[in-house]
Formats: structure tokens, C-alpha cells, sequence
């Protein structure tokens, strides 16, 4: 099935779920609330990952079934994982980084009370011994449903501004 093809589907699907579950007038404001909590917890995460160490610090944030594509590439929760522990490596080895995340123009759009589409600029620097290796900023899409009380990201898509 081609790109476009799965996109109509996965938007038609989308349609349909949200007539699947009533929001009422006081959902939207919680459920916003939630999403907007969720976002900071898993940027601030990123952030302080160069001093934890911690890979599933930031991966309890996406779902076990989680693809995405950034800047067409695609990418899994292995891919995440595997990028994560390759950074953890080379700070165990002596390498000073750091990393500056931020979430900017976070819009949520709840379709049910436990499924939202959400669209953010996604900035992140990541410095060596105080220097500014790399400033990213990149335009983001994203599905996340909430799962056990959890909200995750399950499907991302992200493209670079940095043209």
C-alpha cells in the first residue's frame, strides 16, 4: 500500500474513532491539560538525560508499537532506544554533552478522550564542553492515546527546519 494510501486510511480511522467515545464539554480542557503535562515531562527528560543516563526515562513516553518518520526516514522504539544508548555511551566515556529541549506551539486536537492529534516545533541544541554542536528545529505531528492512565506517543511525524 503506497504512503498516501495508509495516510487516507489512518485519517479515515481517525474520523471514525472520534465519534466513538463523546467528549463532553469538561474532557477537552483535561484532556489538553493532560497532553500539555505529558509534553513538558518528556522534554524535560530529554534534557536531563546527559545526567541520568536513563533511556526509559524517555521512552515510557512513547508506545511499544511506536513508528515514526523523521525527515523521511523511519524510525521504531529500537531506533530510539538504540540512539539514546549510543549517546549514554559516549557520555560514559568522558564526552561532556548537553541538551537544551523545548516544546513551542504545542497544538492538541482530542479526538476521543483517549486518542489526540497533536502538532509542535520541536527545538533541541546539543552542546560539547559548552559548545554548540548542532541547533535543530523541526515541525512536528503527533498521535498519542492514552494507555493504563498514561498518555504515549505513538505514531510522529518530523520534519527539519533547518534548511
Amino acid at each position: 500500500m503506497s504512503i498516501p494510501a495508509t495516510i487516507v486510511l489512518l485519517a479515515i480511522s481517525l474520523i471514525g474513532l472520534s465519534g466513538c467515545q463523546d467528549l463532553g464539554e469538561n474532557d477537552l480542557p483535561r484532556i489538553k491539560t493532560e497532553i500539555e503535562s505529558f509534553a513538558n515531562q518528556a522534554s524535560r527528560a530529554l534534557e536531563e538525560f546527559p545526567k541520568s543516563l536513563s533511556s526509559s526515562a524517555i521512552l515510557k513516553y512513547y508506545a511499544a508499537d511506536y513508528s515514526g518518520v523523521k525527515d523521511g526516514v523511519g524510525l521504531t522504539l529500537k531506533d530510539q532506544e538504540k540512539s539514546l544508548n549510543d549517546l549514554a555511551e559516549q557520555i560514559k566515556l568522558g564526552d561532556s554533552i548537553g541538551i537544551s529541549h523545548g516544546i513551542k506551539e504545542l497544538r492538541i486536537e482530542p479526538l476521543t478522550k483517549s486518542l489526540a492529534w497533536i502538532t509542535y516545533q520541536d527545538e533541541t541544541k546539543l552542546g560539547r564542553g559548552g559548545v554548540l554542536l548542532n541547533d535543530m528545529k523541526a515541525r512536528c505531528t503527533a498521535l498519542v492515546r492514552k494507555d493504563g492512565g498514561t498518555w504515549l506517543i505513538f505514531h510522529e511525524h518530523c520534519s527539519s527546519m533547518n534548511y
